[in-house]
């Protein structure tokens, strides 16, 4: 057409025209409306057929007896700047004009047909094509005073999406009912629109729905939602393209959705072979990246926006039934020395009806962890009071080794070995938890040390060595309980931190184990008591040094330190006691005083005569005490070396009585002497201190 552009603005082309004047029928052929750059397609079709109805005319209605429209095909386009068609669209258009007396308009069109149609929408800034394919639409009837109108509509989308609507109106009822059949419809071309929302490179699946809307005309709000809705072989990856979440099909029954009322009830919903792939990193982990653009739209709504809540709406919401069969967990731990990846297969979960009204609603679960391992468990949860739960589960067969990287993190040593098996049972209402738990392993054993910084301080791993029983293994339960309305109160932090206590409390206080090695009181194991200037072992401390080497015998990976203690003072007053009476016996050829260390003050404090042989070879002033005079007689040189030769000789005494007598290796116990300078005055007492660690 040589004045399209005048007419339309757009340059367009028609192939054949033509009218029948006696049959009121126009004919078009190979009609094209390009673009604003005269080459691409904006609009074109085949083919259309339209017969008007002339006669109707004389009742003042507008009447079609058919309209036939073959080979549609629109493109439109979208980028920064609008639509491609907003050219053609007058300035004036936008304007509104406000409507003059409302008249009736009389219409009926019949035998509407629209064949092979195609639509394409490409959203340039998203670089995103959404294609409908082969659409046909018929619609035998539509008219102004019809009392129902149905149509049909089938169109493809993508390579293999097929879609059928049918529509039914009820013009009398302003009510209208539509069937939407989906089948294979690709979730790829979504993937532009959901990076707004979420951090998301890939989305592939198929959507295949059957779904019944039922609405009024009037109130648009009023829509009811019933049918299947199924999603087939979902895969989603994240912005770094690495694998999130994945299923072989997902099923949800939609009993009732009913947008006006607030009022929606769900039947079944299953999950089959669902996968997901957690991962935990120093700054953040995969899903708070992948939701980020999410919570920085919630952020900034928040801070914008003040939402006004109707408290008349009242909410409901019922599930069925909610399943999960042949689940994925699949777990990254990346803030550790080294990747701690863990897998958690064969999930297979079963939830009851899921509602705020049931007081109890039933879950249970089975898995396998990492191979071997086992847990399953069953018990009750509710909407309305979230603290009242009822649970018991149990793992079984886990592999205590794939948690090394943790342990190498916290403790500098790997798990080598070990078996773990846990029984749990929780009773929880809204001011009381109880919460019982039986912990077995076997066969733990730990290996050298690592080069790991050493985390956590607490003897853990010493505790734990020390709760096992002759049979290598460690069986313990460990009752937790609390009020859950404290405002503190966190479940597992609470279990959490009672298991830490234990193993700490069974590693500092590890006598109340190792004197039932021994067969003995605890308390005989803890020091080993010395008189002042004793320097040979006694019968009841070397029994007591005995009872250790059977704990050695039984506990192999222990070692036992010595620590001498006493009181350096006292120590040296005796001392210098004990020496100025050796002179004077050896002085006056006297026998040494048959009396014990411990009363050989009383003694010189009695002896005048040995009181008149300090005083004439000693120059303090009057009044000096005895202990006083005594060292100024022997000489804080020769004392010092004299209270260095004791020490010296105690621990050789017992480190000697240790590795001969009781044949111990030098890697089973040390001797060594504390600080005595600066020990607290309630240690100062002659003993060996005994202290417990792994070699």
């Amino acid at each position: 057409m040589k004045n399209s552009e005048k007419l339309v603005g757009r340059k367009l082309t028609i192939e054949e025209l033509h009218f029948n004047y006696a049959q009121v029928a126009l004919g078009i052929k190979g009609f094209k409306l390009y673009e604003a750059d005269k080459m691409n397609s904006f609009v074109a079709f085949d083919e259309l057929h339209v017969n008007f109805s002339p006669w109707h005319l004389l009742s003042g209605e507008y009447a079609f007896s058919k309209i036939y429209l073959d080979g549609l095909d629109v493109s439109v386009i979208q980028d920064s700047l609008g639509f491609n068609f907003d050219s053609m669209i007058p300035k004036q258009d936008s304007v509104v004009e406000e409507p003059g007396e409302k008249k009736n308009l009389k219409f009926a069109i019949e035998n509407i047909h629209f064949k092979n149609g195609s639509f394409k929408y490409t959203d340039v800034l998203k670089k995103n094509t959404i294609e409908f394919k082969q659409m046909d639409l018929e619609l035998p009837l539509i008219a102004w005073n019809n009392e129902k109108s149905e149509m049909g509509v089938e169109f493809a989308m993508g390579n293999q999406g097929k879609v059928r609507v049918n529509a039914d109106v009820d013009h009398t009822k302003n009510a209208y009912a539509i069937d939407l059949f989906m089948q294979a419809i690709d979730l790829e071309p979504i993937k532009a629109y959901l990076t707004d929302f979420i951090n998301v490179s890939s989305v592939s699946g198929q959507l295949n729905t059957s779904i019944k809307l039922k609405g009024s005309l009037d109130k648009p709000t009023d829509l009811i939602v019933s049918g299947q809705v199924n999603l087939d072989r979902l895969d989603m990856k994240d912005g770094n393209e690495q694998k999130l979440f994945a299923a072989k099909s997902i099923d949800v029954a939609l009993d009732s959705l009913n947008l006006g009322t607030s009022h929606f009830e769900i039947g079944m919903v299953h999950v089959d072979s669902p996968e997901i792939y957690a991962s935990l990193d120093k700054e953040s982990s995969n899903f708070e990246r992948f939701l980020s653009p999410m919570m920085q739209v919630d952020s900034l709504a928040t801070d914008t926006i003040q939402v006004q809540s109707d408290t008349t709406t009242n909410l409901f919401y019922q599930v069925d039934s909610i399943s999960v069969s042949n689940g994925l967990l699949s777990f990254t731990d990346n803030t550790l020395n080294r990747d701690f990846v863990y897998d958690l297969t064969d999930i297979n979960i079963a939830m009851g009806q899921l509602s705020e009204q049931v007081d109890a609603i039933p879950l249970k679960y089975e898995m396998k962890l990492q191979g071997s391992g086992r847990s399953a468990g069953e018990g009750t949860f509710s909407l309305k009071d979230l603290k009242a739960v009822s649970f018991k589960s149990h793992v079984e067969n886990l592999e205590m080794m794939s948690f090394s990287p943790y342990t190498e993190f916290y403790i500098a040593r790997p798990i080598t070995q070990g078996e773990f098996n846990y029984k749990t049972r929780i009773e929880m209402t809204s001011t009381q938890l109880k919460n019982e738990n039986n912990i077995r392993i076997s066969e733990l054993d730990f290996g050298e040390k690592t080069k790991d910084k050493n985390t956590i301080k607490a003897p853990v791993r010493l505790g734990l060595y020390l709760l096992k029983d002759k049979d290598d293994l460690i069986d313990f339960d460990l009752p937790v309980s609390g009020n859950p309305s404290d405002p503190d109160f966190r479940i597992g932090k609470i279990i959490w931190k009672t298991l830490m206590n234990f193993l700490i409390k069974t590693a500092s206080q590890p006598f109340n184990i190792l004197g039932n090695l021994a067969g003995g009181d605890p308390e005989s194991i803890k020091t080993i008591p010395f008189h002042f200037l004793q320097d040979s072992l006694d019968a009841v401390q070397k029994k007591n040094l005995t009872k250790i080497a059977t704990i050695l015998s039984k506990k192999k990976e222990l070692s036992f330190s010595f620590i001498q203690q006493t009181s350096l003072q006292q120590e040296k007053e005796l001392l210098a006691i004990k020496s100025a009476v050796t002179t004077y016996c050896n002085t006056n050829g006297m026998a040494y005083p048959i009396v014990s260390d411990d009363q050989l003050k009383v003694w010189a404090m009695a002896n005048l005569d040995f009181l008149a042989y300090l005083k004439s070879n000693t120059s303090l002033e009057e009044g000096a005490s005895l202990s006083a005079i005594c060292i100024k007689f022997v000489g804080e040189e020769q004392l010092n070396q004299s209270f260095s030769d004791l020490l010296q000789k105690r621990n050789t005494v017992l480190q000697v009585y240790m590795q001969d007598s009781l044949n111990l290796d030098l890697e089973s116990f040390k001797v060594k002497t504390a600080d005595l300078r600066n020990m607290p005055e309630q240690l100062k007492s002659p003993n060996f201190r005994v202290e417990v660690s792994l070699k």
